[in-house]
């Protein structure tokens, strides 16, 4: 099943693209992956946590090594195996692939909308501040 990132407000003028089901979703599936293979999974997750180690290390030698590639051939090959990260749109001519698409046109419509909203809120916050800075740096009249 795929669950479509939902859009929320966490507090005054922020939002949040919210993934959370998915999330939930994938950690139940690699809580079942790591059930049926402790010793595989526990090895990957370890190896993952070592790599990134090593990345950082290789980062501060101005990138040099390979460890963050192979660090991300691993987490990828992990998430494929519980289900991937992807939304696939049923391909069907059908209600359900109907009702997928608006869903996701709908939560689109509300990104765009609120981050429009937000970036007015920043301009008009912005003008503000510029203006008050300004006036802080006019000599007084006398």
């Amino acid at each position: 099943m795929s669950y479509l990132p939902t859009l929320r407000r966490a507090h005054k003028g922020a939002i949040v693209l919210d993934g959370g089901a998915a999330a939930h979703e994938q950690i139940r599936m690699l809580a079942d992956i790591y059930r049926e293979d402790p010793e595989g999974v526990g090895n990957m997750l370890i190896q993952i946590a070592d790599l990134k180690d090593q990345a950082e290390r290789e980062r501060d030698l101005d990138g040099l090594g390979r460890a963050e590639h192979v660090r991300d051939g691993i987490v990828t090959k992990l998430l494929n195996e519980i289900g991937g990260a992807e939304i696939h749109l049923d391909p069907r001519d059908n209600h359900h692939a109907l009702m997928q698409a608006r869903s996701l046109a709908f939560q689109a419509r509300r990104i765009a909308e609120a981050a429009q909203q937000r970036a007015d809120e920043l301009a008009v916050l912005t003008a503000v501040a510029r203006g008050a800075r300004e006036e802080r740096r006019r000599p007084p009249v006398c």
